[in-house]
């Protein structure tokens, strides 16, 4: 059995012109309905409407493709005042924000929309994703993304900063020191061909990491914390980089340290198997390939590293309850 923390984390873009005709006639009907189906999946939540207003650095004018999800820190504050009265905030559900990017929003639109948030709110953002998005922003801002960020706010654990893949050695050692949460989404940034997060000198400074999804080209967490570690060995050209003093296991390191900065990350208590917390494990196929014949204490790393066959994974239980069986879904 390992404990566990289901959660999706949903930037909600809402498309106002939307190919379908627009068939919800207001995005808070729509977010209900997300909201909805992930309480129905046995999933919990943390909904972050997305606050998208310029095309570029500077204030740019957005593309024309772009209109269609446009928002401002007003519109955004009223729809996050009727989902918490539509479906209250609880121990699966969360709301908070997700200003896109520097690029995507202005310091005064940001301040504009944190102001008006619960201070412990969660708040996710786009950043130093591509090197050209850090060169703008030195051309423009005159500074590094990151640094920009941490200069001029508030960053701290409720913060999660997604890809921050492009971060110099002082950002690196900043971040960590901030105790918010890098958001890496490795199969995302992979595809993307976006580059490689200094991970090794991160966790080494005590930084939190969470694991995701940008795409829908891997959702697959044990790829993503796979992908994480063979990233550091190919760059470094070493092994077992992401191994600890603490815990030698590199599978056991970055699912620990997943766990913990997925929940801070979401902003609920998921992720530990303790009072208080929502009780989300998985039970494993012990006759599984990849573990199989092996010791309990190397379970974890087979089930990372090993890609044989179907997943090692028989049953979920979330909330306590046993939503997966034998590998269906009991819908």
């Amino acid at each position: 059995m390992l404990k566990a923390g289901y959660t999706s984390v949903c930037e909600f873009h809402y498309l106002h012109n939307a190919p379908d005709g627009n068939r919800y006639a207001n995005q808070a009907e729509l977010a209900q309905r997300v909201v909805g189906a992930a309480s129905a999946a046995g999933i919990g939540m943390t909904m972050l409407p997305v606050l998208y207003q310029y095309s570029g650095f500077g204030a740019r004018a957005p593309r024309e493709d772009q209109r269609r999800f446009i928002n401002t820190p007003e519109s955004l504050l009223e729809l996050l005042a009727t989902l918490r009265a539509a479906r209250p905030e609880s121990a699966v559900l969360r709301y908070g924000v997700a200003p896109h990017s520097l690029r995507a929003v202005s310091e005064e639109s940001l301040r504009a929309l944190l102001g008006g948030l619960d201070r412990s709110a969660p708040v996710h953002i786009h950043i130093a994703e591509q090197t050209a998005e850090v060169d703008a922003c030195i051309e423009t801002e005159g500074a590094r993304p990151v640094q920009w960020l941490l200069d001029h706010f508030d960053v701290d654990g409720r913060w999660c900063l997604v890809h921050a893949t492009h971060v110099d050695a002082n950002e690196t050692l900043a971040l960590a020191k901030s105790g918010a949460v890098a958001g890496l989404c490795l199969t995302t940034e992979a595809n993307l061909d976006d580059g490689i997060f200094p991970a090794h000198d991160y966790l080494n400074a005590h930084g939190r990491i969470g694991v995701g999804s940008d795409s829908h080209i891997g959702v697959d967490w044990r790829a993503e914390l796979r992908l994480l570690e063979y990233g550091q060995r190919l760059a470094r050209r070493q092994r077992n980089v992401l191994a600890s003093a603490e815990t030698p296991y590199v599978a056991d390191h970055l699912y620990e340290a997943a766990l913990d900065g997925g929940a801070r990350a979401t902003g609920r208590p998921t992720g530990a198997l303790q009072a208080g917390h929502r009780a989300d494990w998985l039970v494993l196929d012990a006759d599984h390939t990849s573990i199989a014949g092996h010791a309990p204490h190397a379970w974890l790393s087979g089930v990372v590293f090993c890609e044989h066959g179907e997943t090692p994974i028989r049953d979920v239980y979330a909330g306590g309850e046993k939503v997966v069986e034998n590998r269906r879904h009991r819908d």
